[in-house]
């Protein structure tokens, strides 16, 4: 298996969402790596993410339960996670798992973070 690399982008609306871009494999050689940029978006208080898996070749069980993991901790922090620009397979592994029932998903990450937070954000204003 090959190598992850991850970007973060922070967003000034809303100030609490961000975009972590996953190029690579999510699977046990990479799972601390993801951890770690989860982490140190909780604790920059971000607590509503856009999950890009554009160029994210596979996710192993691990690396889909990391993605449960923080699901649960931004909605226990009243945000949200939401999975956007999935490759076919990867959201075949996504439905199977049945992960569609649970976690919204996106075709991009723009869409994902207009139609996840942002519409949101203004609502609540």
């Amino acid at each position: 298996m090959e190598s992850i690399s991850i970007e973060i982008n922070h967003h000034r609306i809303p100030s609490d969402a961000a975009t972590l871009r996953i190029k690579g494999f999510l699977y046990a050689n990479t799972l601390v790596e993801a951890e770690h940029h989860f982490q140190s978006l909780l604790a920059a208080s971000k607590k509503n993410l856009v999950l890009d898996l554009s160029e994210t070749n596979y996710i192993s069980s691990g690396g889909w339960g990391l993605i449960i993991t923080a699901f649960k901790r931004l909605q226990e922090a009243g945000g949200n996670l939401v999975l956007a620009g999935m490759k076919p397979e990867v959201y075949d592994a996504f439905e199977l798992l049945e992960y569609d029932k649970v976690l919204r998903s996106f075709p991009s990450a723009e869409s994902a973070l207009k139609g996840g937070f942002i519409d949101n954000a203004t609502q609540a204003k």
